[in-house]
């Protein structure tokens, strides 16, 4: 709720706004006046409206029209409109309510009631526009596709995303530790002492699963960042998991058909070398010395390939492990 919320004050007879003026500034609300249904409607565009007190019987637009006008206006429906009424006839607060009216005051003014009836209403669309823009931001991170989770220091998850449910195959919330759920079923490339040291305030990691017969693997990128106050208490954990396992499953597969290439490589370029040796020692015959130079530089290039394929197999290796 803001410091000094904005009441919309609708009345075709001007001494009521003076009145419900009357009571409610020295409380703090500011108050914007309109004396017609269509000045109301001009107010409620121009305006932060918090709250309307709308009369019923009005000259040209009734008070029930220029409800149904608010309530069926996108920006506008969600503001709470507390109708202010003589009528005592059922069937019109019945009509006032089926058009969206959250409460009536009638006349005369109960100063008492009055006041105690608008802080309870503000105080509930305070709260209900809250839930209305949880709402929204739901919704917004429901689309987005990587995971995100908001913890608690006890690591229990308090929100997330559709994303991260799926990709941690998690049914309900209740009670769902993401740490102990991350060790459970994954391989996590850090310790769980590590992922779980409030003293590193931003952490990167991966998060993998293997193929099996009930799942596909599954690689995330995940990122775990702590949040605290302007005293430095913490809030809450975020987590963020990215799904990346098209790109590591490509990585694995060019690792592992390099691999492939080397170890193919390998067996007969260790024969070739073996041979030059022998060829180089005249186990095969004598060589002139232009056949020497020939064989002494073949022997070399042998040598220098067999070094590469050594090379290029402990790059594959290791590659494998760090991913």
């Amino acid at each position: 709720m803001k410091d000094k919320p904005i009441i919309l004050v609708v009345d075709d007879q001007y001494q009521n706004i003076e009145l419900l003026e009357a009571y409610l500034v020295p409380q703090g609300y500011e108050i914007v006046k309109a004396k017609s249904g269509a000045e109301a409607l001009e107010k409620i565009s121009a305006n932060e409206i918090d709250l309307v007190l709308l009369d019923v019987m009005m000259p040209g637009m009734s008070g029930i029209e220029v409800l149904e006008k608010v309530r069926a206006d996108e920006k506008t429906k969600g503001i709470p409109v507390v109708m202010v009424t003589v009528l005592k006839e059922t069937e019109d607060k019945v009509k006032a309510l089926e058009a969206g009216c959250d409460d009536f005051i009638s006349k005369p003014f109960d100063r008492v009631e009055l006041l105690a009836r608008v802080k309870s209403i503000l105080k509930l669309g305070y709260y209900l526009r809250q839930l209305e823009e949880k709402k929204k931001f739901k919704a917004v991170v429901d689309k987005v596709s990587d995971g995100i989770a908001i913890c608690g220091g006890d690591y229990l998850i308090k929100d997330s995303n559709a994303a991260l449910l799926k990709y941690l195959n998690i049914i309900e919330l209740n009670g769902v530790n993401l740490v102990e759920t991350l060790f459970k079923n994954y391989a996590v490339s850090i310790t769980k002492a590590a992922l779980m040291d409030l003293a590193v305030e931003h952490k990167t990691f991966d998060i993998m699963r293997q193929k099996s017969e009930t799942a596909e693997a599954l690689y995330l990128e995940a990122n775990a960042d702590l949040i605290k106050n302007s005293k430095g208490e913490l809030l809450s954990i975020v987590f963020i998991l990215r799904d990346v396992t098209t790109s590591r499953t490509e990585e694995l597969l060019s690792q592992n058909t390099l691999t492939l290439i080397a170890h193919k490589l390998r067996a007969p370029l260790g024969v070739i070398n073996g041979e030059m040796l022998l060829i180089q020692d005249g186990l095969h015959g004598s060589l002139t010395e232009e056949q020497k130079i020939v064989i002494t530089n073949v022997s070399k290039q042998s040598v220098l390939l067999v070094s590469i394929v050594e090379e290029l197999l402990g790059f594959t290796i290791a590659g494998g492990h760090a991913s």
